[in-house]
């Protein structure tokens, strides 16, 4: 048997995007977890100790071809496969979130024709609490920013734009903003006199590490005189 041919015979550690969001044909552990958009994640896949040693063959298959990463191919775009046999685990991790991320994932290995599925994982979004308000231009709005209270001591930012990486510090550039510490868990941000340009969104926060859960995002928009802002 010639080295090509015994690489093709060999089982490849896959990683594989199921489209249809449907894991009940396979019967494996499955893992719930949750994610942000924006944000960096990793997903864990164990495998069996007799998969440990296999070497990762390139072997054209169906379930090659749909599979979104593999170990032959440790890079796609935003996501990047890493095999650690001492841990009996390979990881895939995310640079950034997108909305579209969300799914059922299959953790596997290709034997020749055959897929070996060992686990699942169902990508979610944090659960989004979304609260309205409603504002007139020309008149006073109050936005309430909660934050864990080990931060109470921080610096506390409102800032605006698309991306929290990319705002501008509100507090800083408008004089219509002002702050005021409600209590020892949440601040106040007084716009004095709402301006249509106000619309868009806004991250408000005491945590300059912007750890997932510790910062507020707010959708402010509106149509006419009237404005509405979500929190997620």
């Amino acid at each position: 048997m010639t080295k090509q041919h015994e690489s093709l015979q060999r089982p490849s550690l896959i990683f594989v995007l199921w489209m249809r969001g449907n894991t009940e044909f396979c019967c494996v552990k499955s893992t719930k977890i949750n994610g942000t958009v924006g944000h960096p994640l990793t997903l864990q896949c164990p495998y069996p100790s007799q998969h440990r040693d296999n070497r990762k063959g390139n072997r054209p298959s169906t379930c090659l071809q749909q599979a979104l990463i593999t170990s032959y191919n440790k890079e796609n775009g935003r996501f990047r496969l890493d095999d650690n046999k001492m841990l009996k685990k390979f990881t895939v991790n995310i640079t950034s979130l997108r909305q579209d991320d969300s799914g059922s994932y299959l953790c596997g290995v290709q034997r020749n024709f055959d897929l070996d599925v060992f686990s699942a994982v169902e990508l979610k979004f944090c659960c989004v609490k979304s609260t309205k308000i409603n504002g007139t231009v020309g008149h006073p709005l109050t936005l309430q920013c909660p934050y864990p209270s080990q931060y109470r001591d921080n610096r506390k930012f409102l800032c605006k734009g698309d991306h929290r990486n990319n705002c501008t510090d509100m507090l800083k550039n408008q004089s219509r903003f002002t702050l005021q510490n409600a209590s020892s868990d949440t601040f106040v941000v007084m716009i004095s006199k709402l301006e249509v340009a106000d619309a868009g969104t806004y991250w408000c926060g005491s945590d300059s590490q912007w750890r997932v859960g510790n910062y507020t995002k707010i959708q402010l928009s509106g149509m006419l005189n009237t404005f509405v802002y979500i929190i997620q």
